[in-house]
């Protein structure tokens, strides 16, 4: 199969399907780290060139009468298991994308039509979007001036990359991820407090202040996804926030200074680094006490959990040497010699090999921790302050480059470093000396083989794939200086070898495609689902139809650097009657092809009808788009509304008509 004169080749297709077959998943991706049952459920198997592909969509928490059907409005699970045709055994080293889009007719998709199908929704254009991307994740970025920004790299559509703007009531220091995504937690040091936003309306929700001159700054996840666990460096104290109150349970008392945090995976132990007090404190989480203190290097400012040595591994800045806990005897059971200057220390992915990184000679160090003795070094990029990694590679940062530096791990765990500078900007780091964080610049991509670096002078964002000689693309950060970078991920995620899913809500009653493509070997087909109403009486909000958004824009002509009042009604189209009372209707505008955009949100000033005041700043033609995503209606969906900008009177009276008065 091959992709030739931008069509997708596809010889000899089979297609086998298994009806009532129980889908071979015991877990799945939950919400607050509670675990779900999957109820058995139809799995279809697709076979080609010796790949074979499982789709199944199964009710989550299903009631009786549902008769484990798929319902509107109703969570389900994707899973997509990809197999050796012949043997049954995972298939390794590919990942699946997928779509979920509604079919217009009762035809089954052909080959032709399946082809047409994935070119245009892997194109990702906003005219052509799936009703369910299994592919989506989106950029965040922690802004300089009191905000996240939401971008969508994968949009091939320059005006709207900026999905959405938060507002933090304060400058964020570092962030966390709930281990569903759903919320994110901010730290805010100057206001000594830690912020809530949920990622799904994009919404400041709560702010949990943490004490007078507390100041808050690092943040740590429980592995049971529980707790959220502060480093107050203002007091000798880490704060413990509830995620599902979003409540401050209590402080517990450490050492004093700065505060860097750890945990042990499937452990009741936490790690808290005191830079002053030269100490790191060992916390039982669910006592909520600290249980030792354990005496490192001189500055400790750096934490790493090793699971092929079972220790914990302490940096310190001003200390010559590598720490080791054993965290059962919660005492020191090796010390690795290293230069003085170590600010970072990060574990492979594999468990073995600790990476620090040395600021004051620019220099990379392994260390085997089976061995605990360092293996290999290398001059990095200068002043190095960050290490992400990859399946396959390492990247570490400088405060004093424009660069990044590339290690491939395979070489490095055989002691062998060759490393490659990569561009990443115009700027060093250290040009915007005040937004230098502890928060990650790096963050690695759903795919696997790719990053995106964050580079805040420039106010940029660069993508990244390995193999490349240079960055693949620059996106902007609209002028906001980013103090750090995650991905939010809502793509199929492996689970077990071979096996990926995601969790959806079922958008409304009918017919689906699921088009699925396998990159290696090249092979796709379109499943079909059907999704049934739900038998309650009130409809979810999941199956109501997108609004019909009717302009009632006073001019035909707007005056340029005038602010205008841009009001439109949002219509039922089942019952032809107003929506009110919807607070998320947000108004895209922008001058084609993009480099020109603002974001409102709309108020509500009679019954369904919504206003923004807009300033167009020169003459043109602008476009105008809706979203409300409580009600479904998203940007893709809302057709574009065009409004012409002519020169205000004031400016016409100074310098004579304007050419289209002429």
């Amino acid at each position: 199969m091959m992709w030739r004169n931008n069509e997708l080749v596809a010889p000899g297709l089979r297609l086998t399907v298994l009806s009532s077959v129980v889908l071979l998943a015991s877990q799945a991706l939950g919400h607050g780290g509670d675990s779900l049952s999957l109820t058995p459920y139809e799995v279809q198997r697709f076979e080609q060139n010796g790949l074979a592909i499982e789709l199944a969509i199964t009710p989550l928490r299903p009631s009786p009468d549902d008769e484990h059907r798929l319902i509107t409005g109703r969570e389900a699970m994707v899973n997509v298991t990809l197999k050796d045709a012949r043997t049954g055994e995972p298939v390794l080293g590919t990942r699946p994308r997928g779509w979920m889009n509604g079919r217009p007719s009762g035809m089954v998709a052909t080959e032709a039509t399946c082809v047409d199908k994935i070119r245009r929704l892997a194109a990702g254009r906003l005219s052509v979007r799936a009703e369910i991307d299994l592919n989506r994740y989106v950029v965040a970025t922690l802004n300089h001036d009191k905000t996240i920004s939401v971008i969508d790299p994968q949009l091939d559509f320059s005006a709207t990359k900026l999905e959405s703007l938060v507002s933090l009531p304060g400058v964020g220091a570092d962030w966390v991820l709930s281990q569903d995504q759903s919320l994110l937690y901010v730290t805010i040091p100057d206001e000594a407090l830690v912020a809530v936003v949920d990622t799904r309306t994009r919404r400041l929700i709560q702010t949990v202040p943490t004490g007078n001159g507390s100041r808050p700054g690092r943040i740590l996840l429980q592995p049971d996804g529980r707790m959220v666990w502060v480093g107050l460096d203002g007091t000798a104290q880490v704060a413990v926030i509830e995620v599902q109150s979003h409540r401050l349970i209590t402080t517990v008392p450490v050492g004093q200074g700065l505060h860097t945090l750890a945990a042990i995976p499937e452990s009741r132990l936490m790690y808290v680094t005191n830079s002053r007090s030269d100490t790191v404190s060992v916390i039982d989480a669910e006592a909520r006490s600290v249980v030792a203190t354990v005496a490192v290097g001189k500055t400790p400012v750096a934490l790493t959990y090793s699971r092929a040595a079972q220790r914990m591994y302490v940096g310190a800045l001003n200390g010559a040497e590598i720490v080791a806990i054993d965290p059962t005897s919660h005492r020191v059971s090796a010390r690795v010699p290293v230069p003085v200057g170590v600010v970072a220390l990060s574990t492979e992915p594999q468990g073995r090999f600790v990476f620090a990184v040395n600021q004051m000679e620019s220099r990379l160090f392994i260390m085997d921790a089976a061995t605990n003795s360092v293996t290999a070094t290398t001059t990095v990029v200068k002043d190095p302050d960050q290490i992400a990694f990859t399946e396959h590679y390492a990247y570490v940062r400088g405060i004093e480059s424009e660069k990044f530096t590339l290690i491939e791990l395979r070489e490095a765990r055989k002691g062998k470093l060759v490393p490659l500078d990569v561009q990443a900007g115009r700027q060093a780091p250290s040009v915007a000396p005040q937004e230098l964080g502890v928060a990650p610049m790096i963050a690695a991509t759903p795919e696997g083989n790719a990053v995106m670096i964050a580079n805040a002078p420039d106010a940029t964002l660069h993508y990244y794939q390995e193999g490349m000689m240079a960055t693949m693309g620059t996106f902007s950060n609209y002028h906001r200086m980013p103090r750090g970078i995650l991905v939010l991920d809502r793509s199929l995620k492996a689970v077990a070898p071979g096996t990926y899913q995601v969790p959806v809500t079922l958008p409304r009653a009918g017919r689906f495609d699921v088009p699925v493509l396998i990159d290696q070997p090249r092979t796709f087909h379109c499943f079909q689902v059907t999704v049934h109403e739900s038998q309650d009486s009130t409809p979810t909000v999941a199956s109501v139809r997108p609004p019909l958004v009717q302009p009632r824009f006073e001019r035909a002509l707007i005056p340029a650097l005038v602010p205008t009042a841009l009001s439109f009604a949002l219509v039922d189209p089942a019952t032809q009657e107003p929506i009110t009372g919807l607070r998320d209707v947000q108004v895209l505008v922008f001058e084609p092809p993009g480099s020109w955009q603002q974001r409102h949100w709309a108020r509500e000033v009679e019954s369904g009808r919504y206003v923004v005041t807009q300033s167009f700043p020169r003459v043109g033609e602008y476009r105008v788009m809706i979203q409300a995503p409580s009600r479904q209606l998203r940007f893709a969906d809302s057709t574009s509304m065009v409004l012409t900008v002519v020169p205000s009177p004031s400016r016409q009276s100074e310098h004579g008509p304007s050419p289209s008065d002429r």
